[in-house]
């Protein structure tokens, strides 16, 4: 049995505003002040207990696809999360200026 997946940058639980109550189902990952992206436990429907995850990261004129999928795990759709955005920096050339 493998290890489960230890995530290089930090993730909270989402919060939307001061009235919202965050949850375990919801997250957001950062590299610093930057968001790298998200995941959300699907409570309903077709991808119901999958993790939906979104890559996002800084303002960058190179993207690519996907951005986002479903992973059964948690930790999984963080490490897709985290490929994506690592994937970006490289892309643009960001990834040894952040350093």
């Amino acid at each position: 049995m493998t290890d489960p997946y230890q995530p290089k940058y930090k993730w909270r639980r989402t919060k939307i505003d001061d009235n919202d109550v965050p949850t375990d189902s919801d997250w957001l990952g950062y590299d610093g002040e930057d968001i790298v992206g998200r995941i959300q436990l699907q409570p309903h429907g077709p991808m119901k207990d999958q993790w939906l995850w979104s890559g996002h990261g800084p303002y960058q004129l190179k993207r690519h696809t996907p951005h986002q999928g479903y992973e059964a795990e948690g930790r999984e759709a963080m490490r897709k999360v985290e490929e994506y955005y690592d994937s970006l920096l490289v892309a643009n050339r960001l990834a040894f200026s952040r350093k």
